[in-house]
């Protein structure tokens, strides 16, 4: 990764002439029977009502969902377990963890010594952490990595986890009873249970709802990325989870990225279509990207959740309302991930991926 490369919409958004791929495949269905209705005599009404179901469903819904999508969700929520449990045991100087699946992993915590920025430690700071993403490139396997602020009134702690056994860089120490509060594990307790509803989960003591950064078109280059989340009124944790990419699969995915839109663009206007702002933009963000990976810096796979912790759910909305005005000022965008709080609890969790 590089600050050269703009960050913005999501990779996995991936669109043909403006609309993602489900949505072409929605929509030339629909049209197919529709028109067959049309066309052929005596054509059943089910095949009519077959096309206008996959039209309808390839509509946008909301948090960035298709109609398809939303009702995939609710059907997962209905038939959904409504309780979790989230467990940790000892592993040498790890955790071994179990929420929806099992991982382990090992907390190390942030030495903070006050201002970074007026005594250069945040230079050093960030070029440890490239080079602990370098090292972890050149693994065998992709290698999962995260890390976790945690903000109070008065206080703030940063917890960085990685796989078991692993290293952590200088100015880092271990710690494995920071990685059980980021769980939300009381001091000696083994596991707690958490009850899901359909915008939040609650625990024995507070309420929960986490929400996902979508894209970050909008963030201003003047400054930090999530400096103004981290300076709501509401405290938010916010998690960040990195998948770092051997690099012959980084390698394979930037170049086939770049040729997918490229092969996109191609097609558009051969249709007739013109070549957008937006999507000049996403070529040349990802061409500036194989260009990097080319010359052997790491690919990683990101994604940032925030939660919101109250005691009760009128609070829990009010913090809700601030932290999305505190978004918008950022230029950024969150989902709120209705019906799906169980499954967005236990990604922002240490692990992620294991679940």
């Amino acid at each position: 990764m590089s600050e050269a490369v703009g960050l913005g919409e999501a990779d996995a958004e991936s669109r043909w002439i403006g609309i993602r791929r489900h949505q072409a495949a929605l929509i030339i269905v629909g049209v197919g029977l529709v028109g067959d209705w049309i066309i052929v005599s005596r054509a059943i009404p089910g095949e009519l009502v077959l096309g206008l179901c996959a039209l309808i469903a390839s509509v946008p819904a909301m948090d960035g969902l298709t109609v398809a999508e939303f009702l995939g969700v609710c059907a997962a929520f209905t038939f959904r377990q409504r309780w979790l449990v989230v467990q940790s045991d000892p592993l040498g100087s790890s955790l071994a963890l179990r929420a929806r699946g099992a991982t382990t992993a090992t907390g190390f915590e942030l030495h903070h010594r006050g201002r970074l920025d007026l005594s250069g430690s945040d230079l050093e700071l960030s070029e440890r952490l490239v080079d602990l993403v370098k090292s972890l490139a050149a693994r065998s396997e992709t290698e999962h990595a995260s890390v976790h602020v945690r903000s109070t009134p008065t206080s703030a702690n940063t917890l960085l986890t990685l796989r078991h056994g692993a290293l952590g860089p200088e100015g880092w120490s271990e710690n494995s009873e920071l990685l059980r509060d980021t769980l939300g594990l009381r001091p000696g307790e083994a596991c707690s249970g958490l009850l899901e509803r359909w915008s939040y989960v609650r625990s024995l003591d507070e309420v929960i709802r986490t929400y996902r950064i979508r894209d970050f078109n909008g963030a201003r280059e003047t400054r930090a990325l999530l400096e103004k989340l981290q300076q709501s009124v509401s405290h938010p944790g916010i998690s960040l989870h990195f998948d770092v990419l051997t690099s012959a699969r980084a390698h394979r995915l930037s170049s086939r990225a770049v040729h997918r839109m490229g092969s996109d663009d191609a097609a558009s206007m051969a249709a007739g279509f013109r070549r957008s702002a937006r999507s000049k933009r996403s070529l040349h963000r990802l061409v500036q990207r194989e260009e990097f990976v080319a010359s052997g810096e790491a690919l990683l796979r990101m994604a940032v959740f925030v939660t919101v912790h109250a005691v009760s759910l009128g609070e829990l909305r009010a913090r809700g309302k601030e932290l999305l005005r505190s978004a918008e000022e950022s230029g950024l965008r969150l989902e709120r991930g209705a019906g799906r709080q169980a499954p967005w609890y236990c990604f922002q969790l240490p692990g992620g991926p294991g679940w």
